[in-house]
């Protein structure tokens, strides 16, 4: 059960990303709606890990930034995690006019304040802004963590996600 504690801490510390639903149709590209859902939300909800068959659901809360990606195309958007450092971050895509997906992502992580190392895979994701300005967001994935505890750890995560803009 220590292990299984380690392991939650540590990533809890290390994860926060994107995801949602879905509120509609998609225009054909010809509009661009990446304004409707991007900046910065301080956002809270729950982190669900199962590791070992069990699970456990903890509270989370991270700053959400949601970027409109350079180029032509109207949909691409970029999601960045103040708690989670990803790269390049998650790429996502505009389904709906204040609707997205997010992209299936490889993270590498490290986590100073444990010393450990380990994989985010994010399979799925989801998000949308609903018309009073807040954001859903869902996303599940994989994890694996190389020195979190004495022995490798691997396990499946779900984030559910909502926020405000912070006006930044």
């Amino acid at each position: 059960m220590m292990r299984m504690r380690v392991v939650t801490a540590a990533l809890l510390l290390g994860l926060g990303a994107c995801g949602g639903g879905d509120d509609g149709g998609d225009d054909g590209g010809t509009v661009d709606h990446r304004p409707n859902v991007t900046g910065a939300y301080a956002s809270t909800g729950t982190m669900t890990l199962v590791i070992f068959g069990q699970s456990q659901t903890n509270d989370f809360s991270d700053t959400i930034r949601i970027a409109a990606s350079a180029g032509s195309n109207k949909s691409a958007l970029n999601l960045r995690s103040d708690a989670f450092e990803c790269g390049d971050g998650f790429p996502g895509t505009m389904t709906g006019e204040r609707a997205f997906s997010v992209q299936q992502t490889e993270c590498q992580v490290h986590l100073d304040e444990q010393n450990c190392d380990g994989t985010l895979t994010v399979r799925s994701g989801t998000g949308n802004r609903d018309e009073a300005g807040t954001l859903h967001l869902s996303m599940k994935g994989d994890f694996s963590s190389r020195n979190c505890a004495p022995i490798p750890v691997t396990g499946q995560f779900t984030m559910e996600l909502t926020g405000n803009r912070t006006g930044e």
